[in-house]
């Protein structure tokens, strides 16, 4: 299978399958670095290595005054109750370091994969530097 860098007009800098049973996190384009981070992460009973990464990759590489808005953004329980109640897109933006220099960047996160009872077994997440 091969990956295309442009979906809609746009070129993402980052394009990430989540998996929440087995507990995957598998970046398909983005940072050599987070794509070995995803690798790397261990199982733990207490956090899954999606949000693990999260954790990391938003404390070392978003803007300090955007934390907050990114961890909420990109956390399971908030994206498991908009997708369980319908929402097919959850969308923001935020600053973060790409190569070195700080841009905004532009997030799109749809589900992908539910259960007949509506439960989100998977989804996509896009980062563009493109609006």
């Amino acid at each position: 299978m091969k990956l295309e860098d442009k979906y809609w007009g746009k070129e993402y800098y980052k394009i990430m399958l989540v998996s929440l049973a087995p507990d995957k996190c598998n970046i398909l384009k983005g940072a050599d670095e987070e794509k070995r981070l995803a690798e790397i992460l261990q199982d733990d009973y207490s956090i899954s290595r999606y949000e693990k990464m999260i954790r990391l990759v938003v404390k070392e590489k978003v803007a300090q005054e955007d934390q907050d808005f990114c961890f909420h953004l990109f956390s399971l329980d908030f994206l498991k109750e908009a997708f369980e109640n319908g929402q097919d897109k959850v969308t923001g933006s935020y600053l973060r370091s790409i190569q070195g220099k700080m841009q905004k960047v532009f997030v799109s996160i749809y589900p992908r994969k539910m259960t007949r009872q509506r439960k989100l077994e998977e989804f996509m997440i896009y980062v563009t530097s493109q609006g």
